[in-house]
């Protein structure tokens, strides 16, 4: 690796957008390492900040982001990025449910015999925000099963769950399914990521990195990878 590359730690569900983005900049000038953005598996983003693992940025959901900056771990104000949105998923073919309004999205909920969830961060906002937010909470709460061995889409695509329930980002990485992002405003979980230093780290490419993030192919490819880039 050249002396000006660097290495940038990223959550795994954004892995198809941001290598989309590095294959677009000079060779070698930013290599990306994944794994989930948090949690007590050493592979996850905070563990490897707090065991000291070398690398230079990182990217992160911004409410860990400042916490990380709290406690030192990482130097300077995190730069907004992207943001990632929550869709749902049935299996093509299938009819697709209008969740646009709260009485079709509870009416699809009722519906569904199951709803697979993924273990991140998209299942916790299901089960600890719209759930309680239902009027149906315990017969909704016995429906669901968190998916741990294999992406969400491809359990609904397989059959194994009637309905999904991610980022919209990961989702659309999956043949078999259609996704659903017009969502009531109950549903919708929207979460800016932010790029920020590691304290100790070097950052010669972390300019090249933002400036093609903020143009206008670079925005492109978040968008059309399920994202929102930053204004």
């Amino acid at each position: 690796m050249s002396r000006s590359a660097v290495t940038v730690l990223a959550p795994a569900a954004f892995a198809s957008a941001l290598n989309a983005l590095a294959k677009e900049m000079d060779p070698g000038l930013v290599s990306f390492a994944y794994g989930p953005a948090t949690g007590p598996a050493p592979n996850s983003i905070t563990s490897r900040l707090q065991a000291g693992a070398p690398f230079d940025l990182v990217i992160l959901p911004m409410g860990l982001a400042e916490a990380e900056s709290a406690a030192g771990r990482l130097v300077g104000a995190p730069v907004r990025v992207f943001a990632s949105t929550v869709a749902f998923c049935v299996a093509s073919g299938t009819e697709v449910p209008d969740l646009s309004t709260e009485a079709g999205l509870w009416k699809a909920l009722s519906d569904a015999p199951s709803i697979g969830l993924s273990a991140a961060g998209s299942g916790r906002f299901f089960r600890q925000v719209l759930v309680p937010a239902s009027v149906q909470t315990d017969a909704l709460a016995a429906k669901l099963q968190t998916i741990t061995d294999r992406p969400v889409g491809q359990a609904v695509a397989e059959g194994r769950v009637a309905l999904g329930f991610q980022q919209k980002a990961e989702l659309l990485e999956v043949d078999g399914i259609t996704v659903i992002d017009d969502l009531a405003d109950v549903a919708r979980n929207d979460t800016w990521l932010a790029l920020a230093r590691r304290a100790g780290g070097q950052s010669p490419a972390e300019n090249a990195l933002l400036d093609h993030m903020r143009s206008a192919r670079g925005r492109h490819i978040l968008a059309e990878h399920g994202l929102t880039p930053a204004p």
